[in-house]
Order: structure tokens, then C-alpha cells, then sequence
């Protein structure tokens, strides 16, 4: 009996443990599953956390912790924070002009205007830059002639080629006593390292990675910083497509021609950029910069409105502002996106305007960085189709843009994408023109692209079928 007694007690103690550390677990899959019912945007996404949760918590829980919230703890009290700081030191004189605030609140964007928290502005110049080198030609000219501030905000920064002339030009500017930062998204620019930093921040330039505050918010990867933003002395920003990589310039032989759009802006809509990128960093740094907040206006009368949308908003800003300017349209629609994910809201617009009868082009790559996506993607396109929508596959390199033409007068470019992440997780920022002058060269740039297209193919065997709906399922997370 002595030597049996020890092994039982043994066995009891093991077990013991087991069952502590499984009720732990359990009591917080529950929590978690009460913080998915609490939080969540959509039934079926609800109830799909909160039975994993309930029921497979060894499994759910990590999952949720990084993928499934959809709610970014502290950006909204570091966004209130900032907004207060701002308005002490009088910095938006812009946007507090009545006799401005009540000319522009009497045009069509006014529901845009309310998801964006920012007016409209007149007065702006666009340019229309098409693919890598027209966009980095004016970008570093641009750069050149700062005389006062440069900030510089991008999802993907590459410590290539132009990553590094990139950080020459920053370095130069700095070092003629212009104040320059840079944020970085810390899982798009994974590769950026010491090496690559510490020559910027000895020359006196401000770096900071977007969830750098904090030790906790590095839980919160599932929510990334898409933005690509330049701004100078708060005159001209450029915001579009392109990343910092040599993949950008079609220097990459395995993705060829790069395709990408972006736009430079002249004008009082810089400043409305310029707040989203104050916001960015009140959150990275918990500092507000010192910046120009004095309204530069060109000769030409292009109306802007920067839109700005991200998790920590009250509602889904992005795809709300697709699914306005979709219903929108009465003549044309036509899109260019790498990635076609619609939720449920842009999907119903999307339908609504092709029994509108309107014409609906929607452009897409040949093929995407992930095979499920690609598979996803035709289910969507197929639904659509029977519509009367036309879908075709550009197939002369890799399409990157994300563009959207409305009728004869409306541009949509930025950052976003048409699919889950962008509509709903990400921070994105585009601009909303209007401006004949530029619906015509996107009219013609979208044409030009439309020579290298064929229609979308058809999936015309039951098993493409079957896995094409199969990966549809997986959709809220793509």
C-alpha cells in the first residue's frame, strides 16, 4: 500500500491542475464570448465567435484575441484626446469658418461629410498619377522642395531600393532643418529594422511604428495601418496605391508590370489629411505635432473630401462611403480593385445600381497574393454577373489601384480596397473628387486599362463552383 498512496496522490494533484487551468480557460472564452456579443457588427459573425468560444475555447481563444475584436482599445480616447489638444492650440481655423462650414454643408456629400467628421473643400489642384514612376518622380520633387515639415505614413516600407532613397531624401531634408516624421505600419513593414531606423532618428527624424506605445496594443495585430500618406508643409499630400517597395516601380520579375494610381493634392484638403495623420500619431507617440495649420488654396476649384476610416470608429466609414457613392450613381460606375470582398452593405448597393441598369465595370487582377481570396472572389463575381455587372480580368501585370468613377463629375481613390479588411478592420484613408476635368483622364486611364482585359472568365465546373462558395464562407476574415 505504501508505494500506491504517493502515486495516487500524485494523479489527484495532476488532475487537479488539469481541471483548474480547463476552468480558467473556460470562464475566459465565456468573457470573450460576452465581449463578441457586445462588440460585434453582424449576427453571423457574432454567433460564430461566441459558440467557438463556448464550446472550444483552447482553440477559439487566441484566435479571437488577435482576429476576432473588432474594436481598438484606446484609439478612440487617444482620438478625443488629440481633437481637444488640437482645439486648444486653434489649429483647425479652417474648418471653423461658418460662412465656409454653411457653403459646403449645402452640396450632396453631406451624409460623406458626417462619416468623415471633416468638410469638403474647394480650391484644390489634383494630379493624376498613374503607375510608379510618375507617382515617385512627384514625390521626391516633392520632398526636395519642403522647407518646413514632411510626413510620411505607409503600410508597407521595404528596405530595398527605394526604401533606402527613401530614407536618403528624409535624412537630407532633415539634416536642412526640416522637421520630418515617419510612421510605419509595424506587420506591412516587418523587415524594417535598427539598421534601417537608427540613421533616420540620428539625423533627427522622428520615427515611430503605428502600435508602438504600448505594450498590449502589439495583441491588436489583426488591426494594420493601410494608409500611405505624404504630406508636405501642409500644402500638397499625396495619397493613393503605392507602398514603398521596389515592386512599385515593376522591379520584381515575378509580378511584372506594377498597376497602381495615386493622387497629388495642392490645396486646404492637405490640412484634412494632415489631421488623420495627427490622429496616427497621438496614438503611436501620445504627442501632438507642432504643424502647419494655416489653409493653402491653389487657382483651381477641385472639392475634396478626405475620408478616413478605421476600427475605432462608431460605424464602418469605409464601407458606408462605397455603399453612398455606389447608390449614387445614375449614368456610370466603374471600379478598379486588387481585391473583390464585398460585405453584405456594398453587396446590396452593388445590386441595387445594376437594376438601375447603369453601366457597372469592375476591373480585378488576373490573380491575387492568395488562392483562397482568388477562389472567394469568383463566387462574388458570379452572383453579380447575373446582374448585368461586367467584370473583367486585367492581364497585363499586377493591378494594385483602387479607383472608383461615378458618373461624369465623381473620383474615389486612396488606400481601400473592396473587400473585408479594408472595409471594416483597417485604417484607410481616401479622397473623394469632384472635378470633370479629373473624372475624364480617370475615364481615360480606366480605358487604357480596360485594352489589357478580358472578360472575367466563367466557372464552368461544379467543383470550382463548390470551392468557390466554400471560401466565400471564409470571407469576414480574408
Amino acid at each position: 500500500m505504501g508505494p500506491i498512496l504517493p502515486w495516487i496522490d500524485t494523479v489527484t494533484w495532476t488532475d487537479s491542475i488539469t481541471w483548474s487551468w480547463t476552468l480558467i480557460i473556460y470562464c475566459f472564452g465565456l468573457a470573450a464570448a460576452i465581449d463578441a456579443i457586445w462588440n460585434g457588427r453582424t449576427s453571423q459573425g457574432t454567433l460564430a465567435w461566441v459558440v467557438a468560444l463556448t464550446f472550444i475555447p483552447f482553440i477559439s481563444l487566441p484566435l479571437y484575441l488577435f482576429f476576432g475584436s473588432r474594436k481598438f482599445h484606446g484609439y478612440k480616447k487617444a482620438r478625443k484626446a488629440g481633437s481637444k489638444a488640437l482645439k486648444r492650440l486653434n489649429q483647425l481655423q479652417l474648418f471653423s469658418d461658418q460662412d465656409y462650414q454653411s457653403k459646403i454643408k449645402s452640396t450632396p456629400v453631406i451624409p460623406l461629410e458626417k462619416l468623415a467628421h471633416l468638410p469638403q473643400t474647394e480650391q484644390n489642384e489634383i494630379k493624376l498619377l498613374i503607375n510608379g514612376e510618375q507617382t515617385f518622380t512627384h514625390i521626391f520633387q516633392s520632398i526636395e522642395a519642403a522647407k518646413h515639415t514632411i510626413l510620411v505614413q505607409f503600410y508597407i516600407v521595404n528596405d530595398d531600393q527605394l526604401g533606402q532613397r527613401l530614407q536618403q531624401a528624409l535624412i537630407k531634408k532633415s539634416q536642412q532643418a526640416v522637421t520630418v516624421y515617419f510612421l510605419y505600419d509595424e506587420i506591412g513593414s516587418s523587415q524594417l529594422n535598427r539598421f534601417f531606423l537608427k540613421p533616420m532618428t540620428d539625423a533627427g527624424i522622428h520615427c515611430s511604428r503605428f502600435n508602438h506605445f504600448q505594450i498590449l496594443r502589439h495583441w491588436q495585430i489583426n488591426f494594420r495601418n493601410h494608409r500611405k500618406l505624404i504630406i508636405i508643409d501642409g500644402k500638397t499630400c499625396f495619397i493613393g496605391g503605392h507602398n514603398i517597395g521596389d515592386e512599385y516601380l515593376s522591379r520584381d520579375p515575378s509580378l511584372g508590370l506594377w498597376r497602381d494610381t495615386h493622387l497629388q493634392i495642392d490645396g486646404p484638403a492637405t490640412l484634412a489629411a494632415q489631421l488623420s495623420f495627427v490622429e496616427d500619431w497621438h496614438w503611436a507617440q501620445d504627442k501632438i505635432p507642432t504643424l502647419n495649420w494655416q489653409a493653402y488654396t491653389s487657382n483651381q476649384n477641385s472639392k475634396v473630401l478626405i475620408i478616413p476610416g478605421g476600427p475605432a470608429d462608431t460605424v464602418e466609414t469605409i464601407s458606408l462611403s462605397f455603399v453612398q457613392l455606389i447608390l449614387q450613381a445614375q449614368q456610370r460606375l466603374w471600379i478598379a480593385t486588387p481585391y473583390f470582398i464585398p460585405d453584405l452593405k456594398v453587396m446590396g448597393a452593388l445590386q441595387l445600381a445594376a437594376l438601375k441598369n447603369i453601366d457597372i465595370r469592375i476591373i480585378l487582377p488576373k490573380k491575387t497574393d492568395n488562392p483562397i481570396v482568388d477562389l472567394a472572389m469568383r463566387s462574388y463575381i458570379a452572383e453579380l454577373s447575373q446582374l448585368g455587372i461586367q467584370f473583367y480580368q486585367y492581364n497585363a501585370g499586377f493591378m494594385h489601384q483602387k479607383v472608383m468613377l461615378i458618373d461624369q463629375e465623381a473620383s474615389y481613390i486612396g488606400s481601400a480596397n473592396l473587400d473585408n479588411r479594408s472595409l471594416r478592420i483597417n485604417f484607410e484613408l481616401n479622397a473623394l473628387i469632384e472635378c470633370k476635368q479629373l473624372a475624364s483622364q480617370v475615364e481615360q486611364m480606366l480605358n487604357q486599362d480596360l485594352l489589357h482585359c478580358r472578360p472575367y472568365p466563367e466557372q464552368k465546373h461544379l467543383l470550382q463552383k463548390l470551392l468557390a462558395k466554400a471560401a466565400r464562407l471564409l470571407s469576414p476574415i480574408l
